[in-house]
């Protein structure tokens, strides 16, 4: 019991960190979503089928960080620290009040909020499928690849799953006040929600930079952006890493074109993170705390190409593959989101 107690003590402790994590994302998610609503009202009636992509897009994003992460970290917070509290004052359970203090706390009052949180985040999900859905029969309508439709389908197993897993969990979780039969259940619960964990970490989710200036994309910029991003990774799959420079950048001695080319491909951060730490960089930022970093400050020294050049190819292959797969899920998100994007009268007729 000691053992088990403290267990869900140190799960709480990670939850509530996440937690803290979670909240800072919801902060720049909500801060983006003002400026996105800042440049709607600047455009009046008039309609931005790019801005209202991003705005779909945010919308969803700010709804996964509330209710797949920020609340399931505190619901899932609380009900540890229950249950770990319950599980401790089992060991007293020769006393009557104790006893059922500990079924209390480690049954209902512990278990109470993840039922209604199963509640939630079944609604959350079967929004999700819905959208999902609705992508899908866009995709059917303008022919679009097989990587699309893949994408779809896993966005419709994870929602599907992760409704039914959170559901019978809370109802599980329950039951096990009262009655071991509960047990059981939520075997088969805690591994399909690790596999909706994972599968959503490999195969779906993604990180991207925020919205910072106005957007203009179509569907002919997203469908050539994924074009270029298949090219790209089929590059990093079959190619040696060290021809990964010159067979991705088409003049590699040019940092005219490499800049360029990782600012579009949300690769720059990275970049500027490693001259940050490579000693060639000292002579250009000269002895000041705080610096700001951009193509012309790169550029100044002409002296420095050769080394920066170097930190660009590490930076390619490092962090280069995983920043196109990433960049491959929003796309086709916003792809989804953009033929979806239309005038509510025409919304059913569409989409």
């Amino acid at each position: 019991m000691a053992l088990g107690g403290t267990l869900a003590l140190t799960i709480a402790i990670f939850a509530f960190r996440d937690a803290l994590l979670s909240r800072e994302n919801i902060r720049n998610l909500r801060e983006e979503r003002r400026f996105l609503w800042a440049q709607k009202a600047d455009l009046g009636a008039e309609v931005s089928r790019a801005l209202d992509t991003q705005v779909d897009i945010n919308f969803r994003e700010l709804g996964t960080e509330y209710i797949e992460r920020l609340c399931m970290d505190i619901v899932m917070g609380f009900g540890t620290v229950m249950v770990g509290v319950g599980t401790f004052l089992a060991i007293g359970g020769a006393n009557p009040r104790v006893y059922r203090a500990s079924n209390l706390l480690s049954g209902y009052i512990g278990n109470a909020p993840v039922a209604l949180y199963g509640l939630g985040n079944a609604t959350f999900s079967a929004y999700i499928w819905r959208r999902a859905h609705r992508h899908g029969k866009a995709a059917k309508k303008e022919m679009l690849s097989a990587m699309f439709r893949r994408r779809i389908r896993r966005l419709k197993i994870h929602a599907t799953v992760n409704a039914i897993g959170g559901v019978t969990a809370g109802a599980a979780s329950m039951v096990t006040a009262t009655h071991w039969e509960g047990y059981p259940v939520l075997l088969p619960c805690i591994i399909s929600s690790m596999a909706c964990n994972y599968m959503w970490r490999k195969r779906i989710g993604y990180e991207r930079p925020l919205a910072q200036q106005k957007l203009e994309i179509d569907k002919a910029s997203l469908v050539g952006e994924l074009e270029h991003i298949t090219s790209t990774r089929k590059i990093f799959k079959t190619a040696d890493p060290a021809e990964w420079f010159s067979k991705i950048i088409p003049d590699p001695d040019s940092l005219t074109l490499i800049l360029p080319f990782f600012k579009t491909n949300d690769l720059f951060d990275d970049f500027c993170l490693r001259l940050l730490k490579n000693d060639t960089l000292s002579s250009l930022l000269g002895r000041r705390n705080e610096v700001t970093i951009d193509e012309q400050m790169i550029l100044a020294d002409k002296e420095l190409y050769p080394g920066i050049r170097l930190v660009a190819e590490e930076t390619l292959r490092k962090t280069g593959p995983l920043r196109f797969k990433y960049r491959e899920r929003y796309c086709l998100e916003a792809l989804g989101c953009y033929l979806c994007s239309i005038r509510p009268v025409e919304a059913a007729e569409k989409c």
